[in-house]
C-alpha cells in the first residue's frame, strides 16, 4: 500500500486543517501586548536587523515573537497550567504549592527568610543604621517614627508549607531586625503575634499579601504601638465575612487566575463615620508617584513609605483620625528625604514587607 493511500490523504488533510486553526484564529483575533493570565508583557515583533548583530539575533526574536503571538495561545496555556497544577507540578518555579493548595512566592529569599535558612546580619544592620538616621532626622521636627514590617504569607502560614518547609526556625531574619531596631533606639513593632493569633484567615491563598482583615489587624497594632489606641477599628464592629475573589498574583503567575478561586475579607467602616475619599498624586522622584489624601478632619498628618502591603490596604482606616494621609514606595531605602519633608508628617512609618526590608 503506497504511501499516500486515499485513507492517508484525508488523515493528512485533517492534521492540516487542525495544525491551521491557531494561525486562522490569530489573523481574526487583535495582538495583544501582554499576558493578563501570565502577568508578563509579551515579546514585540523584532525590528528589521540592520547589523550583522541584529541578524544573528533575529531567529531567538522571532522564536520568542511566535512563541507568545499564535491562536489559542491564551487557551492552550491555561489548558497547560491547570494540568501542571494538578499534578502538583507548578508552570512557574516561582511559586510554591503548599498544604490544603495554599500558594506561596519562591523568589526573593521568601521561603529561606520564613525557614531561617539565612540570616543576612550586614543587610540587617544596614536597614536598621538608616532607620536610626531617619528617626534623628525626625525628631528635629518632632515627628514621631516606627517601623512596621508585615511579614511574608509564608512566615504567617508556615502549617501550609510543603513538609520541608514547614518546620519552625529558631532564629529568623525577622528576629534579628527587631533586635537591631532595638539595638538603636528605633521604635519598631511585631506584626507576627496579633496575625497569628487572628481569629479569622488573614492572608489570601493564591496571593503574595494580606487579606483585607488581615490589612485591619496589622493597623490595628501600629496605632496601639504608637498610643493610640482611641484609633483601633473593632474587627467585630467592621467584618461583614468573607466573599469570593478571582485568583491573586501568585495565581497570575501560574496562569490560573480565573481558574484558582480565593476570598477576600468585607470590611464596612459605616459605624466609624467613614467619608468617601479621594486619592491624588503625590510627586517624588519616582514617575509611579504616591498617593496622597487630604481628609478634611482634625488629627495629625500621616506619612506612610511602605509596598503593595500597605498601598490601598490602610488609607481608609487611618483616614478616619488623620487630617492628611500620604503613602510613597519605601523603594529599598532610596526615598528622598526631601521628599519626606515636603510631606510635613507629624508621624512617619516604614513599611516595608519582610522580603524587602533591605536597604539596595
Amino acid at each position: 500500500m503506497g504511501l499516500l493511500a486515499r485513507y492517508r490523504r484525508y488523515w493528512c488533510l485533517l492534521g492540516f486543517a487542525v495544525l491551521s486553526v491557531p494561525f486562522a484564529v490569530q489573523l481574526l483575533q487583535p495582538s495583544n501586548p501582554a499576558s493578563e493570565e501570565e502577568a508578563r508583557i509579551l515579546s514585540a515583533a523584532p525590528t528589521w536587523p540592520r547589523t550583522a548583530r541584529d541578524w544573528l539575533a533575529l531567529p531567538r526574536e522571532l522564536d520568542r515573537f511566535f512563541g507568545d503571538h499564535f491562536g489559542l495561545r491564551t487557551e492552550m496555556v491555561r489548558t497547560h497550567a491547570r494540568l501542571r497544577y494538578a499534578a502538583d507540578l507548578p508552570s512557574d518555579l516561582r511559586v510554591i504549592v503548599g498544604r490544603d493548595n495554599w500558594l506561596f512566592l519562591n523568589g526573593d529569599g521568601t521561603i529561606e527568610q520564613s525557614t531561617g535558612k539565612v540570616l543576612r546580619e550586614d543587610q540587617i544592620a544596614r536597614f536598621a543604621d538608616r532607620a536610626a538616621a531617619l528617626r534623628a532626622h525626625l525628631a528635629g521636627s518632632g515627628a514621631r517614627f516606627l517601623v512596621v514590617i508585615p511579614p511574608n504569607g509564608s512566615t504567617i502560614n508556615r502549617a501550609r508549607l510543603p513538609a520541608w518547609a514547614a518546620e519552625a526556625a529558631p532564629v529568623t531574619e525577622y528576629d534579628a531586625m527587631m533586635r537591631a531596631l532595638a539595638t538603636r533606639g528605633v521604635d519598631a513593632v511585631d506584626l507576627r503575634p496579633p496575625l497569628l493569633g487572628a481569629s479569622a484567615p488573614v492572608y489570601r491563598r493564591t496571593d503574595t499579601h494580606w487579606n483585607r482583615y488581615g490589612a485591619l489587624i496589622g493597623y490595628n497594632a501600629v496605632v496601639a504601638a504608637l498610643g493610640r489606641k482611641d484609633w483601633i477599628i473593632d474587627p467585630a464592629r467592621v467584618l461583614r465575612g468573607f466573599v469570593p475573589v478571582e485568583g491573586g498574583d501568585l495565581a497570575r503567575l501560574l496562569a490560573l487566575s480565573k481558574d484558582l478561586d480565593d476570598e477576600d475579607a468585607v470590611i464596612d467602616l459605616a459605624p466609624y463615620g467613614a467619608r468617601p475619599l479621594k486619592v491624588q498624586p503625590f510627586a517624588t522622584q519616582f514617575e509611579e508617584g504616591g498617593d496622597l489624601i487630604e481628609t478634611g478632619r482634625d488629627g495629625p498628618a500621616i506619612l506612610v513609605l511602605g509596598d503593595s502591603f500597605t498601598r490601598g490596604f490602610w488609607q481608609d482606616y487611618f483616614a478616619l483620625h488623620t487630617k492628611r494621609y500620604v503613602w510613597m514606595h519605601h523603594e529599598q531605602c532610596a526615598f528622598k528625604q526631601s521628599v519626606v519633608d515636603a510631606a510635613k508628617p507629624n508621624i512617619v512609618i516604614l513599611a516595608p514587607v519582610e522580603r524587602q526590608m533591605f536597604c539596595h
